[in-house]
């Protein structure tokens, strides 16, 4: 159950722009919850454009939606808009996803550490790597009751803790997140990214092709992929800073060989080369306006 300083907890954000107008409150989770779950929200409001970029990040989403329908766009070809009208799970993804929300949105998501799903959901994560599926068809259709609770329940405080709660219920120990695995999401964080898969294995003591196996079933990505993720972030980090980042710098301070590896895997990761990508107007860290 959320703690008696829940409120404490809750930070509301109102975001006003040429971009849109949306409300968004953040949870910071339990306790028992903090090493697998990054944060739990809810999010309303209406966007002035017509399709945005997820750009991958490391982790997996619970997503559900409580407002009207948002839309995953399949590249194709052809192009395909699928419709999001209840319980949805992305797994760790290799590739951007392209969403709409002609309508407005209202929607509670659940960020999950890279490993924090298998820990709570129970299901190994390699079958669900960039996949983006109803949440029904990984844990059955008793979940479309959380919906509909959530839906009967008043007040965004209520609505998480019905969250948090549905969350910590599903908790076991014997779920609990290898050790080695812990270990290596660890290193490859403080490195942001710049460790080798066989520094990996010889300091943890396992084979790489154990370590690997081990840390693909539980995170859905291999430590290598994972890590391109990583570099791929602090390069965005550092473009969104103060100052202008000349390419070359940019390449070297984030551990890529040289700039034509920077490009690579800015268009795998985004889908646009660096200076394309820089004249993308972004809503929030974790995405890009295309349309």
């Amino acid at each position: 159950m959320m703690d008696g300083d829940a409120q404490g907890r809750i930070t509301r954000h109102r975001h006003e722009t040429a971009l849109g107008s949306w409300t968004v409150a953040t949870c910071r989770p339990h306790p028992r919850l903090a090493g697998l779950v990054a944060a739990i929200w809810y999010g309303e409001g209406r966007v002035h454009y017509q399709r945005d970029r997820i750009l991958p990040g490391g982790q997996t989403y619970l997503l559900i939606n409580l407002g009207p329908l948002q839309y995953l766009v399949e590249p194709g070809p052809p192009e395909t808009r699928v419709p999001f009208r209840d319980l949805w799970y992305s797994g760790a993804q290799q590739r951007p996803l392209d969403t709409e929300a002609p309508h407005g949105n209202a929607l509670i998501g659940v960020a999950f550490h890279a490993a924090g799903a298998w820990g709570v959901l129970g299901v190994e994560q390699q079958a669900l790597a960039d996949r983006v599926l109803p949440l029904a068809d990984v844990l059955g259709d008793g979940v479309l009751a959380l919906r509909q609770r959530l839906l009967e329940t008043p007040g965004i405080e209520a609505r998480l803790q019905q969250v948090e709660d549905w969350l910590l219920a599903r908790m076991a120990p014997r779920r609990g997140v290898h050790p080695a695995v812990q270990w290596a999401l660890q290193r490859i964080g403080a490195s942001r990214g710049q460790v080798s898969v066989a520094m990996l294995a010889r300091d943890s003591g396992y084979t790489r092709k154990h370590l690997t196996g081990l840390f693909t079933r539980q995170t859905g990505q291999s430590p290598k992929v994972l890590a391109r993720v990583h570099r791929f972030r602090a390069a965005l980090a550092l473009l969104g800073g103060p100052r202008p980042v000349p390419w070359a710098e940019l390449a070297a301070c984030c551990g890529y060989y040289d700039q034509s590896h920077l490009v690579r895997d800015f268009r795998a990761f985004s889908g646009c080369s660096p200076a394309d990508f820089a004249r993308h107007a972004r809503p929030d860290p974790d995405s890009i306006v295309v349309r």
